[in-house]
């Protein structure tokens, strides 16, 4: 062997020693940390080798401090050694530095090796030359690999590899993406024949998995676990096969023996999108001590080589286990068929008693032995380490039936704005604790410019994404809390608020949504002042793009037809951003001078779309009257979701050039709006079994495909509250959407999975917002039911919605998927979903209409302090809805009280039970008309035109003695 890496050997001071490391210093530029260590080598060995490679540092050369040609952080048995570094040849760029070592004197002599770095971990290393065999202080035998292999000392221990391998997980892959420098090819396994070896200890380099990550996030399927490593999980096993031909089994436990190294790495060293993030280790567990020291006591590896940044390596950890001297006729690995991939074992070292002939003796180098943390066959097999384990799947996890009794809800501290009281079953009182906490953190984005997609005022995340392993880590959000953010809303007036000057176009339209539903409008005016101003320089011909604010977007540059198009094709953010401002216009009252002041941008989302249908022939190159899009949803494609956010944002825009008097452009955008409508109904359907459904592409990363139902979710963001009713009364092309739409339900509820928890908007959000417009309420409380039990995360901020979760396939328990960072879209969404409930549509200023849309078994529900638009200017109002269904004879009571009285209200109530007969609707005392439908799986009760300032329906029916719903 001509190389011997001993990248793993070094020591320093803030190295545990039989243990896995879960502290690392930061250096700062200047600083030096010391590596040391020492070595027995042979006369063969005749140069040192050190290798810096600039992608894993923090910036260029800083861990030899710039000194490529000097470098002076080596010293040799203590004499300084100048070092050179010179670029390699090849794609990746890096720089070798080679040491010559002196003649050995007689067969082997002592390295004392140091190595000062600004840095927390050391360059790879490797000894050059014939180790020869050197037989040491020990008798370590390896089980050989496939090929020639690689040597490795690592922390003390001589390893035969088949390669050093390093990698990062990119993609998410069913197929293991290769072996990931197995020992072995991997055959569903592989068996090592040990030859009747007496083993003291076997030692197992790798020790984590060939998709070495945590969880599958969002980018799985819905319903597969295959990509989620939790602790406590099995990943596979180690089989030990006796020459008396019994046999032990180690169960390879994620927590216990086998563990994660990109994850866990991203701590010290955060690579996010190309970007250094910064050193996250002193925010660990927001300084929780004792959480180190839970998955230290756990976890029964210690480290074997760390690259510097955060990649992975199948060197990564060392498992001993002590076999206690036994002949061991061979050694078989096997993964876990529920995962995909499988453990990842590099190398296998037995010390022998004495030695086998049939293995290779490997040379120890190590004068001074590390400290093992070998496990004994006995321990394993009575799961002491499992209670271990089982704290630390408490510290990283929320368990289900932790989850608090609340009989009345929680109210964040300075709180102020509407009023909410459920009752009747846990889940109402979580409802109303969920929009307390939620119905400002999503105006808490709102402020004179973008506050980012990550939350403002959330203090605690994880890793993000499929990295997120429920470690989670403290900072400073931009307003420091939800409580100060109460604060500075009162004392700031608008121009004193500053955010980051930085949104996500997704997100804006629904978060000014959510902020002005729930009244918190102060900065919606220079909000949307940035938002425009954005919409004007960051692209061309003008609109938004993916992220609002980076002007960098405009180096995205392809000639079109004479016009040179800078930036990203977000349609589904530009609609977004297109309706969310119709809403601020509306809920202001529909204001004419606001309308004129910001018509400009109106008109220029308008003609983005209009240009782009007009030049698709040239770009991209095909005739569809849909919308070709760069986004999440489509990746360069069409679907559903991307087109008809720009559909509904043009006819919203539609009624604002009609206020202003603006016929022959608001015709123009009449017939622009149809052939969007037609050109969706020809290219944007999918034939499946249960008829035509909305397309959405295969392969995007919103893997439940809960937005092929947006049709439906966007219905209440300017027309109706009950779509089903309003659509059915419409032109031929209304019912025809509302059919396709009913089918994509449909299709998508065929397995009953109500679990789109790993998306909290996107996934969780939409369908229950979808089952709720659909009146399909038995579906809508099952997805409330999940929604509302898992936004509590103690570890992070109780009850604000998280961007997604993680359940365990046994339903026990779950973890948040990338904390609150990239929040903005799924706080927003399943916000909606809940505020769809309260039921205010004051779509149209001149007709309330009020459609609560509780859960049938929710007893009691009243809000107050409410925004509500009547005529030209908002009030509040407050209701009760109380439901007696105690008997054979039930009633449904709904009192309201407005600020002002109203010329026009109408009210639905129910569910009611799909056989229930509806005997007498009473308002105010008095017996009234009413009509029953049936809609959804429920029977419903509409009393119109009613008017005043106050009043009280109460309707009486016959029933099922409960007067539920069965589910």
């Amino acid at each position: 062997m001509k190389a011997i890496d001993v990248t793993g050997n070094w020591e320093s001071d803030f190295l545990p020693a039989d243990r896995i490391q879960t502290r690392e210093p930061k250096v700062e530029q200047g600083q030096t940390i010391e590596f040391r260590q020492r070595l027995q080598v042979p006369a063969g060995i005749h140069a040192l080798e050190l290798v810096y490679w600039p992608d894993q540092d923090s910036r260029l050369g800083k861990a030899i401090e710039q000194k490529f040609d000097g470098f002076d952080g080596l010293c040799i048995n203590g004499l300084s050694v100048r070092l050179a570094f010179q670029r390699m040849e090849g794609a990746r760029e890096g720089y070798r530095a080679l040491v010559q070592l002196e003649e050995a004197q007689g067969s082997e002599r002592e390295l004392q090796l140091a190595l000062a770095l600004c840095a927390s971990r050391p360059l790879y290393t490797r000894l050059i030359g014939n180790a020869g065999r050197n037989s040491g202080g020990g008798a370590y035998q390896a089980l050989p690999p496939f090929s020639d292999g690689q040597l490795a000392i690592v922390r003390g221990i001589p390893f035969h590899m088949s390669e050093l391998n390093e990698f990062e997980i990119n993609d998410l892959l069913k197929d293991s993406p290769g072996d990931r420098g197995s020992l072995h090819p991997w055959n569903d396994g592989m068996t090592l024949p040990c030859h009747g070896a007496k083993v003291g200890t076997a030692h197992f380099l790798g020790m984590i998995h060939s998709i070495d990550i945590a969880n599958g996030s969002w980018f799985s399927p819905k319903g597969d676990h295959g990509f989620s490593h939790f602790v406590g999980d099995r990943a596979g096993e180690i089989s030990i096969r006796w020459m008396d031909g019994e046999e032990s089994v180690i169960p390879l436990v994620f927590g216990f023996n086998i563990w994660y190294s990109r994850a866990w790495d991203m701590f010290w060293h955060w690579w996010m999108y190309g970007q250094y993030i910064g050193h996250l280790g002193d925010k660990m567990f927001s300084g929780r001590e004792d959480g180190r020291e839970i998955v230290e006591e756990a976890v029964a590896l210690v480290d074997g080589i760390r690259a510097m940044g955060s990649l992975s390596s199948n060197a990564r950890f060392v498992f001993s286990v002590d076999l206690g001297g036994r002949e061991v006729a061979s050694i078989s690995l096997k993964g876990d068929p529920m995962l995909y991939g499988h453990p990842v074992v590099s190398a296998v070292t037995l010390e022998t008693a004495e030695l086998c002939s049939e293995l290779p003796t490997l040379p120890d180098f190590g004068s001074v032995k590390s400290v093992r943390k070998a496990v004994s066959l006995e321990r394993i097999a009575a799961g002491d380490w499992q209670d271990r384990v089982e704290r630390l799947q408490k510290l990283l996890y929320t368990y289900v039936d932790e989850l608090p009794v609340l009989n009345e809800p929680l109210v964040p501290d300075g709180y102020f704005g509407p009023r909410y009281r459920f009752e009747g079953t846990p889940d109402s009182v979580y409802a109303s604790t969920f929009l307390y906490r939620n119905g400002p953190e999503c105006a808490a984005y709102i402020a004179d410019n973008g506050t980012d997609c990550s939350s403002s005022t959330a203090r605690k995340a994880i890793p993000h994404y499929i990295y997120g392993m429920g470690i989670w880590f403290g900072f400073d959000p931009v307003f420091g809390s939800l409580d100060n953010w109460f604060k500075l809303y009162r004392e700031r007036s608008p121009g004193e608020l500053p955010g980051i000057s930085e949104a996500w176009a997704r997100g804006v339209g629904e978060l000014l949504r959510e902020s002005l539903a729930f009244g918190y409008d102060k900065f919606v005016r220079s909000y949307v002042d940035w938002l425009d101003n954005a919409l004007f320089t960051e692209a061309n011909p003008p609109h938004w793009n993916r992220i609002v604010g980076r002007s960098w977007y405009m180096t995205y540059e392809v000639e079109v037809g004479g016009t040179v198009e800078k930036g990203n094709r977000e349609n589904d953010g530009h609609g977004i951003c297109m309706w969310g401002r119709y809403m601020v216009w509306h809920w202001m009252g529909r204001p004419a001078d606001w309308n004129e002041r910001h018509f400009a941008a109106t008109e220029a989302a308008v003609n983005w779309i209009e240009w782009q249908l007009a030049n698709d022939l040239i770009r991209p190159g095909v005739r569809k009257d849909a919308l070709f899009t760069e986004s999440e949803c489509a990746h360069g494609s069409y679907d559903i979701y991307s087109s008809y956010n720009c559909l509904h944002g043009i006819k919203l825009s539609v009624r604002m050039a009609e206020q202003l008097g603006k016929t022959e452009l608001a015709e123009r955008w009449k017939q622009l709006y149809e052939r969007l409508r037609q050109g969706i109904l020809l290219h944007l359907v999918d034939q499946s079994e249960d008829g035509p459904i909305w397309h959405t592409e295969e392969d995007c990363y919103w893997q439940d495909h809960a937005h092929k139902l947006v049709p439906i979710q966007l219905a209440t963001d300017g027309d109706s509250y009950t779509p089903l009713e309003d659509w059915a009364a419409g032109d031929s092309t209304d019912r025809i959407f509302l059919e396709i739409s009913e089918n994509s339900y449909k299709h998508l509820m065929r397995t009953e999975n109500y679990n789109c928890l790993r998306m909290y908007g996107y996934g969780q959000g939409m369908m229950t917002q979808s089952a709720l417009l659909l009146d399909r309420m038995t579906d809508a409380e099952r997805f409330l039911h999940l929604m509302l039990t898992h936004a509590y995360l103690p570890h992070m901020e109780g009850w604000a919605a998280p961007e997604g979760i993680i359940v365990h396939r046994s339903g026990a328990y779950y973890l948040p998927v990338n904390g609150y960072m990239g929040q903005d879209s799924h706080v927003a969404g399943s916000t909606k979903a809940v505020r769809l409930l309260l039921g205010i549509d004051d779509n149209d200023p001149d007709h309330l209409r009020l459609v609560p849309r509780y859960p049938a078994s929710w007893t009691k529900m009243s809000i107050s302090e409410y925004p509500v638009l009547t005529g030209q200017r908002r009030q509040t109002i407050a209701y009760v809805y109380d439901r007696d269904e105690l008997g054979d004879v039930c009633e449904h009571t709904f009192s309201f009280e407005l600020q002002r009285p109203a010329d026009r209200i109408s009210v639905r109530l129910g569910p009611f039970p799909s056989d229930a007969e509806i005997d007498r609707a009473f308002w105010n005392g008095s017996d009234i008309p009413f009509d029953c439908v049936a809609s959804g799986d429920s029977k419903w009760v509409w009393v119109r035109n009613l008017n005043g300032k106050s009043g009280v329906i109460r309707t009486v029916y016959k029933g099922i003695t409960s007067g539920a719903i069965k589910g």
